[in-house]
């Protein structure tokens, strides 16, 4: 019985380590296969002021919450955390994240998430903004 454990323990010794390594391979070759491309420079542009907004992550979140990525002072009408653009598989996307006033793409409201072209008008609240790609 002791030779049986003694040669278990041997074979683990060389076929663990050995595991372990063809799933780290599995593993990074899973990541690189599945890579996104890198993200089309997008960003947003304030109606009222001109100014611009990079939108430099894969998640932008916009409200008035000091938290968020795009801060919108000011406008009671923009919740905390309004909304939320994202950089998905189709392109942009905006998503509301249930505001009190909505979001709004080109003067539509907007249920769920929604994917923003080229030069689309987006309300916040009072805050306005032009997407550009």
């Amino acid at each position: 019985m002791d030779d049986f454990v003694s040669a278990a323990a041997d074979a683990a010794r060389y076929i663990l380590p050995a595991l372990g390594a063809i799933v780290l391979v599995y593993c990074a070759a899973a990541l690189l296969r599945h890579r996104f491309p890198s993200p089309e420079y997008a960003a947003l542009v304030e109606q009222k002021t001109g100014e611009v907004h990079e939108l430099t992550h894969w998640e932008i979140s916009l409200g008035r919450s000091t938290a968020c990525d795009v801060v919108i002072e000011g406008d009671l009408s923009v919740s905390r955390f309004h909304a939320v653009i994202a950089r998905r598989r189709k392109g942009w996307t905006v998503i509301d994240t249930y505001s009190k006033t909505g979001t709004f793409v080109n003067g539509r409201r907007i249920e769920g998430k929604t994917i923003l072209e080229n030069g689309d008008t987006l309300t916040f609240g009072s805050a306005t903004y032009r997407f550009r790609l």
